[in-house]
C-alpha cells in the first residue's frame, strides 16, 4: 500500500531561469544584468543556467560578463531552436525561460511552443508585433490549460515606454486620467550608438510582412476598446457636482 504522505507532484526544476541565446548581442548583457540578482537579500533569483548551440561562446560570454572577477559556476546547456526535444529538456529544468533568440519571426515559435507544452514559463525580448500577436492567437488557450504564462515585449523596444506610461499616469489626480500618452524616446551616449545585424534583420523582416499582420488582425475577433466616454462623464459629474453645484 502506497504511503498516505507520499508527495506525488514533480520535484521543482533545478533552475529558477535559463537564459537561452545567451551569447548573442542583446544576451550576453542581459546575462550581465542578470548576474546583480543573484543570489542577493532581495533576489528571488537563486540559480540560473546559460543555453545556446555553442557551450564555448556560451562560456566565453560569462567571462566577459564577470570579468575581471572569475566567473560563477553557472551552468552551460546546449539548446537550438530547430531541435524541438532540446527545447522540451531545457523548459523541463527551469522555472522560466528568458529568450534572446533574434529574429523571433524565425526562431521563436518552437520556444513558445516548448515552453507552452511543459508549462513553463516564458519571458521574450523582442518587439516584433506580428510575432507577438501570432503567438497568442497559436497558443493562448494551450497555456491556460497547461498554466504556461508567456510574455514577450521585455526589452528595449517596449520597457522605457512602459515606464513612462507609468510615471506619466501617477501625475493624474483621480477622477481625471489620461486616454491617451505619446512616448519619444532619446538615445545620448559618449561612445559611438551602434546596432547588429538581428536587429536589422528584425525591422527588414517586419517591414517586408507587414500585409501579414493586416491579414493576422483582420481574422481575429474584434476585441472591445476601453470605453473613454465612461470616464469623461464621471469627470464631468465631478465638475458638476463640486464646481457648480
Amino acid at each position: 500500500m502506497a504511503d498516505l504522505h507520499t508527495n506525488t507532484q514533480n520535484p521543482p526544476p533545478p533552475y529558477d531561469l535559463i537564459i537561452l541565446g545567451a551569447s548573442g548581442f542583446t544576451g550576453k548583457y542581459v546575462v550581465k544584468e542578470a548576474l546583480k540578482f543573484l543570489n542577493t537579500p532581495s533576489s528571488p533569483l537563486n540559480s540560473i543556467a546559460l543555453a545556446g548551440r555553442n557551450p564555448a561562446k556560451l562560456t566565453q560570454t560569462l567571462k566577459w560578463a564577470t570579468h575581471p572577477n572569475p566567473p560563477p559556476p553557472i551552468p552551460i546547456l546546449t539548446a537550438d531552436t530547430n531541435d524541438v526535444s532540446s527545447l522540451h529538456h531545457l523548459c523541463s529544468q527551469t522555472k522560466i525561460i528568458l529568450n534572446c533568440v533574434g529574429p523571433f519571426r524565425l526562431h521563436g515559435d518552437p520556444v513558445v511552443a516548448a515552453c507552452v507544452e511543459i508549462g513553463t514559463d516564458y519571458l521574450d525580448i523582442t518587439g516584433e508585433p506580428e510575432f507577438m500577436e501570432l503567438m497568442e492567437a497559436r497558443y493562448h488557450e494551450k497555456a491556460v490549460d497547461s498554466g504556461s504564462l508567456v510574455v514577450s515585449a521585455c526589452g528595449f523596444d517596449s520597457v522605457p515606454a512602459e515606464m513612462g506610461l507609468l510615471f506619466n499616469s501617477r501625475q493624474w489626480v483621480d477622477p481625471a486620467a489620461p486616454n491617451r500618452v505619446d512616448a519619444y524616446l532619446s538615445l545620448e551616449s559618449d561612445k559611438k550608438i551602434v546596432g547588429n545585424i538581428g536587429t536589422f534583420e528584425s525591422a527588414v523582416l517586419g517591414v517586408s510582412s507587414v500585409h501579414n499582420l493586416r491579414e493576422l488582425r483582420r481574422s481575429r475577433p474584434k476585441r472591445s476598446k476601453p470605453v473613454v466616454i465612461s470616464i469623461l462623464n464621471s469627470v464631468f459629474q465631478y465638475i458638476i457636482v463640486h464646481e457648480i453645484c
